[in-house]
């Protein structure tokens, strides 16, 4: 059974997206499970927005969820002005890109901080890698990771960039099914900065949420982008249909909107979309570490704590690239993660270790009616 806070949860968003209050909670909310939940999904803002000229808000949780607000508002302001002169450079030194994900979207909300990003996501030609980390050296940035799929950036106090040299991971089945090249498909003026159809940055949107799902499972601000999206973007369905379809996820959309319409428009809801609810109630902002490990034990081919430790080749190339090509230095990346990513192990092997088979199952049956 849903906690009714998080219940409560999607009628602030409602709320939020309608620059309205949120109505009188129908049960008792436990305001600081509300607050952390919101935290964890990245919506604090909204939650805020909502609440904030209430009168049945507690002041303890009001004054927690205004300094997020405002503290949201400073990071936003920063990120603007420091993303332009950022982005000037990179047309000064003659390097196509295209912003992505949150950076967009947002601009799409009724007001910017109502869409909360952990950072901002730009796709470039990796030939081009070695002048742009020159370029983030230069203005102040450092590096603090590098895989297959995007170099990451970090300056203080809040500027997180992603490099992406793939809009999806190669490496998952929906990456791979994903083929789309901006720098070919998309649109540009200059030659240098480059934008999507609203079509496929929709579709695009939607894979990154199956990708997610998939992996690992996607919180609520997944399903409230869809909703912002589909009000918002003009879109050729005859052609987004088509595209899903090759991309074997028909069905996963339909579900998916199911559960947005339920959520933000007051559509019916399904035994089906009620257990997705479920689920998507059970995440964070990005999905669950749980179902992130579910996904990668492999229950009748290998030792589920074996596979903990001794990911294959393809599953260690996410972290080290190298190894993709370089098959015989798996023993090799095999004893540096276990430096690099002990903690991250010691829990993984905690949480196998209460793995069954029923439930793997479960899950497998579960997203088989979702269509993944």
């Amino acid at each position: 059974m849903i906690e009714y806070y998080k219940k409560y949860l999607i009628e602030c968003l409602n709320s939020s997206l309608n620059l309205s209050s949120a109505p009188q909670p129908a049960e008792d909310v436990d305001w600081k499970k509300l607050y952390r939940f919101s935290r964890q999904n990245g919506v604090e803002t909204n939650v805020y927005l909502a609440l904030k000229d209430t009168d049945f808000l507690p002041e303890e949780e009001r004054e927690k969820f205004a300094q997020t607000f405002h503290d949201a508002q400073a990071k936003q302001d920063i990120e603007n002005s420091q993303l332009e002169d950022l982005l000037s450079q990179f047309r000064e030194n003659n390097i196509p890109y295209m912003l992505m994900k949150g950076i967009i979207t947002r601009k799409m909300y009724p007001l910017e901080v109502l869409r909360s990003a952990a950072d901002i996501d730009i796709y470039y030609q990796p030939g081009y890698t070695d002048r742009v980390r020159e370029l983030f050296y230069d203005n102040g940035y450092n590096l603090t990771f590098s895989s297959i799929n995007a170099d990451f950036y970090k300056k203080m106090p809040y500027m997180e960039i992603e490099m992406h040299k793939e809009l999806l991971s190669p490496l998952t089945k929906i990456g791979k099914n994903f083929k789309y090249n901006p720098f070919i498909h998309g649109i540009t003026v200059d030659g240098l900065e480059y934008t999507m159809t609203n079509e496929d940055f929709y579709l695009f949107h939607f894979c990154h949420l199956a990708q997610h799902f998939y992996e690992s499972g996607a919180g609520v601000k997944f399903y409230m982008d869809i909703k912002v999206l589909r009000d918002i973007l003009d879109l050729d369905e005859e052609y987004v249909a088509l595209k899903l379809k090759k991309f074997k996820l028909t069905k996963f959309h339909e579900e998916s909107v199911k559960l947005t319409d339920y959520w933000f428009n007051g559509g019916p809801a399904s035994d089906i979309t009620k257990t997705y609810e479920e689920y998507v109630l059970g995440f964070g902002s990005y999905g669950s570490g749980v179902i992130f490990d579910y996904n990668r034990t492999e229950f009748g081919k290998r030792n589920k704590y074996i596979s903990a430790v001794f990911p294959n080749a393809e599953r260690l190339a996410i972290h080290y690239p190298d190894v993709k090509e370089k098959k015989y230095k798996v023993p090799y990346y095999w004893i540096k993660r276990a430096f690099d990513y002990k903690g991250t192990i010691r829990q993984r092997l905690k949480t196998v270790g209460s793995f069954h088979h029923k439930d793997f199952d479960e899950i497998k049956d579960f997203y088989s009616k979702i269509g993944l």
